[in-house]
């Protein structure tokens, strides 16, 4: 099964009215997330992008504070 990203809503939308999608996703992330990726508007990805760095950029501060305390 292949996510269709051709629809006139945005493929985020279309995860959320199909959630057999995001299985697929889990599943296959290397090729059902490209899809959806590369079907959001470069605005989308851009905050994508941003919300991942920052989310590393957390991590990172988590796991940098785990070793000062341990």
């Amino acid at each position: 099964m292949r996510t269709n990203t051709d629809q006139s809503s945005s493929p985020l939308q279309h995860l959320i009215s199909n959630p057999s999608e995001i299985l697929n996703v889990v599943k296959n992330p290397g090729r059902y997330g490209m899809d959806i990726y590369k079907g959001l508007t470069v605005k989308q990805q851009q905050y994508v992008l941003f919300a991942a760095g920052a989310g590393l950029i957390a991590y990172a501060l988590y796991l940098g504070r785990g070793k000062n305390q341990g």
